[in-house]
Formats: structure tokens, C-alpha cells, sequence
């Protein structure tokens, strides 16, 4: 992605450090997703020669490496810019603590939805228990699925039939209140997912790529992304899917967020099978890397865009100065 290499921090449970707050150290099952996940970022968004940062380098080989190389991390957090400076790779300028938690929670994501037309169906916001068990009880033909927060890749997402949650659902419906709202939306089938990504500069100049067709599982995680070939996308979805994606960029800007993005989206039925599809295009805003970031920025573009924190003679951006 740059013709020089990069020290990069792969924290790909960014969501679950901005909800637990300072302290967070990643659970050994969180540990373990990240670890297999982040397998698909080889290659793509880490590039030959680039160095990974571990959590427990704190010398050798590994560290001697990283120091003095721009440091990026798939999410700049308190704990990933740590790491990076730990082995002495130099943090480059990244979004306020406020900031990245504001943008990240799927609250925000809600409000810019909140402007779109057509949207297929009405999504619910939720700050306590008397509201989120209202909502549940209302009918839903095929349930209704229920976002915490915070959560990306599945996680900090659960299905409820509608009526009243049992003893189990409740417990997580309480806990997941104790960190923030909840978004309550009927579930649907989903017949195809789209995704695009592009990058917020300083400035608020919002790039974008070109749209994509994804694939995740059942549960919300990443499993693939292809590139949409021309014809394959209707001029009217195009129009949509873009004018969300400018829109997200546009409120991200706003909230004072800079760096990568992307916006998840998707055609589905709202009854049983042969019925009308619709296309919702606003799903979610990832204000990060993304796992198919690459695949939908040409390599010239996302080169540009990451360079975007050099100035021409080399040196980069570290928060606001230009570092030697």
C-alpha cells in the first residue's frame, strides 16, 4: 500500500476496547478471533516488509523493526497507539478518544440513516429496558435482531422472537444496556450485501471507491468481497448506495473523525419468499479499516490515501506537525 513500510497494530477487537473503556485487555476468546481474522489482512493491507506490532513485543527483532516507521493501526485506540509507540514506531495523527467512540457506536450510524429515503424498514433506538421490551413486544414476522453499541463481525448482535425475551435474552438485553443504547430493527432476509470504502481527510474531503458485493455469515462476520462489475449494480441502487456513502462520510467528518471508512449495505425481502426486494443502504459505518478496504480501493488509491500523512519529501503527519 506505501512504498514504505508501515508498523501496524491489527486490533481488530477495536469495538470492544471503546465499550469496556481504559484498562481493556481482549478476553482469550476475543483473542483468539482476532488472531484468525486478521490472517486475511496479509497481503492486502499489510504489504511485504511492513512490521506487525504484538501486544507483548516489547523488544527483539520485532521492535527493532518498527522503530521510527509510521505506525497505523486498523483502528488508532488508546491501547493500539500504545502499542505502536511501545516499539517505537511513531503513532500517526488519529481521531480524539470522544471522537472514535462517538463514531463507532451504532447510535451514529442511526441518526445518519435517520436522513435517507427509503430505507426499507425502521430501525429503533433503545436507552432502556421499558422501551427495548415495548418494542419486542410488538409483532414481527420473523423476529426482530438486536444491536448493541458496540460490536462488529457478529459480535454484540442477537436474534429475538417477538413477544416477551426469555430469562436469558433479558440478561443480555440488561447487560448490553449498561454499556449504551440498543437498535432494534425486524429481522430480514437478506438476498445480497453491498459494501463500499473509502477515506475522510483532514479536510473533510470524502473519497470513495467503487461499490462491492460481500458476503458474511449468518451471524454478521466477514467472509468475502468481490468487486462489482459494471452493469451488475442498477443505476438507481448505485445512486443510493452512493449517496449513503457520501452521507456517512459527510456526518463522520462533522463529528471530527479522519482516516478509512467503509458502509455496509443490502437488498432483502420484508415477507416470505417470492416477495418485493428492497435495498437498505445505510446497514452500518465502520470508521476504520475494513476487512475488504483493499479490494475496494485500487492500489493507486488506497497508496494515495494512506500517503495522505506524508508531505512530499517523505515525512508524515504525527498530530498536526510534520515529523523529520
Amino acid at each position: 500500500m506505501s512504498t514504505r513500510p508501515l508498523a501496524w497494530v491489527l486490533n481488530l477487537d477495536a469495538e470492544n476496547e471503546l465499550e469496556a473503556g481504559p484498562g481493556y485487555t481482549p478476553a482469550r476468546h476475543i483473542q483468539r478471533i482476532v488472531a484468525r481474522e486478521r490472517k486475511h489482512l496479509f497481503g492486502t493491507l499489510v504489504a511485504p516488509g511492513d512490521v506487525v506490532v504484538e501486544a507483548g513485543s516489547t523488544g527483539g527483532e520485532e521492535s527493532a523493526r518498527a522503530r521510527g516507521l509510521p505506525g497505523l493501526a486498523w483502528s488508532p485506540t488508546p491501547r493500539a497507539r500504545a502499542l505502536l509507540a511501545r516499539a517505537g514506531a511513531i503513532p500517526v495523527a488519529g481521531p480524539t478518544l470522544e471522537t472514535l467512540r462517538t463514531v463507532n457506536g451504532r447510535p451514529f450510524a442511526l441518526e445518519v440513516r435517520a436522513t435517507l429515503r427509503e430505507d426499507g424498514f425502521d430501525k429503533h433506538l433503545a436507552r432502556n429496558l421499558e422501551q427495548a421490551l415495548a418494542l419486542l413486544a410488538q409483532p414481527a414476522r420473523e423476529g426482530w435482531l438486536v444491536r448493541r453499541t458496540f460490536g462488529a463481525a457478529g459480535r454484540g448482535r442477537r436474534r429475538i422472537a417477538s413477544g416477551r425475551p426469555s430469562s436469558t435474552e433479558l440478561a443480555w438485553l440488561v447487560k448490553g444496556l449498561r454499556k449504551g443504547a440498543l437498535i432494534i430493527e425486524p429481522w430480514v432476509t437478506i438476498t445480497q450485501e453491498f459494501t463500499r470504502s473509502g477515506w475522510v481527510a483532514r479536510d473533510g474531503h470524502v473519497s470513495s471507491a467503487a461499490p462491492c458485493f460481500q458476503a458474511t455469515t449468518r451471524e454478521g462476520a466477514w467472509r468475502r468481497t468481490e468487486c462489482a462489475e459494471r452493469g451488475a449494480i442498477t443505476r438507481a441502487e448505485d445512486a443510493r448506495l452512493e449517496g449513503a456513502f457520501f452521507a456517512a462520510g459527510r456526518a463522520l467528518a462533522g463529528a471530527g473523525y479522519f482516516g478509512p471508512f467503509g458502509i455496509d449495505s443490502f437488498r432483502h425481502r420484508c415477507g416470505g419468499p417470492g416477495s418485493a426486494e428492497l435495498l437498505n443502504p445505510l446497514g452500518e459505518i465502520n470508521p476504520r479499516f475494513t476487512m475488504d478496504w483493499v479490494a475496494g480501493m485500487s492500489a493507486d488509491q488506497g497508496r494515495k490515501a494512506i500517503r495522505a500523512w506524508w508531505d512530499p519529501s517523505g515525512r508524515y503527519d504525527s498530530g498536526g506537525a510534520v515529523r523529520a
